[in-house]
């Protein structure tokens, strides 16, 4: 019979956020648990201060979860709402202390059509898809900066890369498959065993189908077998359904960059 914990671990973060809206504290712990590793390892490349990085994981999280409370908030996707809310909190900060470099500057205007907490997501979500990018090979970045940002045709694009337009078109296909699932990946947190560890690193590709079968079924059997891969599987599997069938989120912002 599964303990109390374990089913709040197997929800997924569309459940605990409901759950949190009905007045389940404990849910909002899990969600905590869930996602402060991540928080803690990007709020590190943002602040020099492990205090200075606690604080701002702590108020990201707070803010988060008063605003779900009170009825607000994300429905969904939290990883991406709480970075968000971190780097929202981060830019006021650094408006009297300079003592950070922001990826891309926070709009501190929004348009009639868009609140200020959804600007904030997608340049999140940005920062992910542009992290996930600089992970390619140096062909595939080109191919998807010349055809995505750049919006060159593939008969423009080929001489640069040495092939035929159709071999850019095969290209492009491949690296924007290989920076979804750059994506993914860059969002699996380190894993604290051993036996662990190679899974995570290779988890993006074998959730979108691109690895050899015979290694896919090494992944699938550990994830099985392994609690703390089957949580973070499921979270990442709850990422990839929001991929758009096209360039992946972001990408055309991210490229620009």
């Amino acid at each position: 019979m599964a303990t109390d914990a374990e089913g709040y671990a197997a929800r997924t973060d569309a459940e605990l956020l409901g759950a949190v809206r009905a007045g389940d504290r404990q849910a909002g712990g899990e969600l905590f648990r869930r996602h402060v590793t991540m928080l803690r390892g990007i709020a590190g490349g943002w602040v020099r201060q492990p205090a200075e990085r606690e604080d701002l994981v702590a108020e990201a999280f707070a803010r988060v979860l008063s605003t779900v409370a009170a009825g607000g908030g994300p429905e969904a996707n939290a990883s991406a709402y709480l970075v968000a809310t971190m780097r929202n909190l981060l830019a006021r900060w650094a408006k009297n202390d300079r003592r950070v470099d922001l990826y891309a500057t926070v709009p501190e205007m929004a348009t009639a059509e868009q609140g200020i907490e959804d600007v904030v997501v997608t340049r999140s979500v940005d920062h992910l898809m542009w992290s996930a990018y600089q992970t390619l090979p140096g062909r595939w970045r080109t191919v998807l900066w010349r055809t995505t940002a750049e919006g060159d045709s593939p008969s423009e694009v080929a001489p640069l890369l040495g092939v035929s337009p159709n071999g850019v078109t095969v290209l492009a296909r491949r690296a924007r498959e290989g920076l979804r699932q750059a994506y993914l990946q860059v969002q699996v947190p380190e894993a604290e065993l051993p036996q662990c560890q190679e899974i995570r690193r290779r988890m993006g590709a074998w959730l979108r189908g691109g690895l050899p079968d015979r290694r896919a079924a090494t992944l699938t059997r550990h994830v099985t077998g392994c609690a703390p891969c089957q949580t973070v599987a499921g979270r990442l599997a709850e990422v990839n359904r929001d991929l758009p069938p096209g360039y992946g989120p972001g990408l055309v912002s991210a490229v620009r960059r």
